[in-house]
């Protein structure tokens, strides 16, 4: 994994996916950010990945989730009750089916960064197909548009979240 000095120098790119830093989830836990997986017998897991989306002076970090029947089920729920539902999409990463959860999608800083998700011995950074981007990045900025409109379909407490990074920057 990079350390935190590498992250702050390298430009986060749209596209790419990070962890966040532990510090992050104990700032903001209590304001339903999806929290990452404990440590257990076979160490830190560094999970949940997440999908990087810069828009508005934010990194933008979309869950993903190996859990895709789990999620298949609730996506199929909401599209009984929506006739549109932007808050999971299905993709691949690394030829593995995953759940981008944009209903958990949450604002950070470079500082909150931890490191990139890279393979081949750390070379290579993990992406998803470009059209797949396109269309994670347009639903993203959709639904931060509704969520400042007023229709709360993310489930993590973004006014707070912002309330607090904005603060830090100033």
């Amino acid at each position: 994994m990079l350390d935190a000095f590498v992250i702050q120098r390298r430009k986060m790119k749209s596209g790419n996916f990070y962890y966040i830093k532990d510090t992050y989830y104990s700032k903001f836990g209590n304001h339903r950010v999806m929290k990452g997986k404990e440590e257990d017998e076979n160490g830190k897991h560094g999970r949940p990945c997440f999908y990087c989306f810069e828009y508005n002076f934010f990194y933008w970090m979309i869950p993903i989730s190996s859990q895709v029947d789990k999620y298949k089920l609730l996506y199929e729920e909401k599209i009984k009750r929506y006739p549109i539902y932007d808050g999971i999409k299905f993709g691949y990463v690394n030829g593995k089916k995953r759940a981008f959860l944009l209903q958990n999608i949450c604002p950070v800083t470079k500082n909150y960064i931890d490191s990139e998700y890279r393979i081949d011995k750390d070379s290579i950074p993990v992406k998803v197909n470009q059209n797949f981007a396109k269309q994670l990045n347009s639903a993203a900025r959709k639904i931060i548009r509704l969520y400042n409109s007023g229709t709360k379909i993310v489930l993590t407490d973004l006014d707070y979240i912002i309330d607090e990074l904005n603060s830090e920057i100033v």
